[in-house]
């Protein structure tokens, strides 16, 4: 799929603008483009890895009345995007989104336990694909100021808090970069949102588990669509 994919028939978003998770590329967004043109035409703007240029990448793919899908540190571009006084999009897909750590209710040594036994997962899968760590923790770097934002509640709450159009979490319950847990706090204190929780798909649960994670959005995107007035999109492919 193209950085600019045209969309399928019925849909009625202007775009739907998918952006990918930094150090990755546009084509993450390859196995489940083609469902998602159902609902407009796909936009994978390719993002630098500083902060700034990720920011005006994804600013200047969307469009009023936009919906935005996007992954990890994508994810919270989205939400700062869709966020942003005067800006009018239809809807926001955080999928694999980074989250501020949350206990759930749990003890603190309950919940080191298991953050812990995440970082171990991680850690495995890390070694196994040395070249792609090294260039995660470039990314990370790069992109401190966004990681800040994920890791402070109060700061992420208030951006959160700012989107005032339907908003869809989706997130995989062996998500060892970001523990499902913290997704569930995040989606508890906002209330308004949608929230789909695979049962698998790791992290990137759009490329390796591409039907079962259409699964999960396509629907709510109908949802969105027929919410705004237009007609209903046609079924994926």
């Amino acid at each position: 799929m193209g950085a600019d994919a045209p969309g399928g028939a019925g849909g009625v978003a202007a775009a739907v603008v998918s952006l990918h998770g930094l150090g990755r590329s546009p084509s993450d967004w390859a196995a489940v483009g083609p469902g998602l043109e159902a609902f407009g035409t796909v936009r994978c703007p390719a993002l630098d890895r500083d902060a700034a240029g990720a920011m005006a990448a994804a600013r200047a793919a969307t469009d009023d009345g936009a919906i935005l899908v996007g992954h990890s540190l994508g994810a919270v571009i989205a939400l700062r995007v869709a966020a942003e006084p005067g800006r009018s999009v239809r809807g926001v897909v955080l999928s694999g989104c980074f989250f501020p750590p949350a206990r759930n209710g749990r003890s603190v040594p309950a919940s080191v336990a298991d953050y812990g036994r995440h970082r171990v997962a991680f850690v495995r899968e890390a070694r196994r694909r040395p070249r792609a760590a090294a260039s995660r923790r470039g990314t990370a770097g790069a992109l401190r100021p966004l990681l800040g934002m994920a890791a402070r509640p109060a700061r992420f709450d208030a951006i959160a808090g700012a989107v005032r159009v339907p908003l869809l979490v989706v997130h995989a319950r062996d998500d060892h970069h970001v523990p499902v847990d913290f997704a569930l706090a995040a989606a508890a204190r906002h209330p308004g949102w949608s929230l789909k929780r695979l049962q698998s798909g790791g992290h990137h649960a759009h490329r390796t588990h591409p039907a079962a994670w259409l699964a999960a959005v396509a629907p709510w995107l109908e949802a969105v669509s027929r919410a705004a007035g237009g007609a209903a999109p046609s079924s994926p492919r």
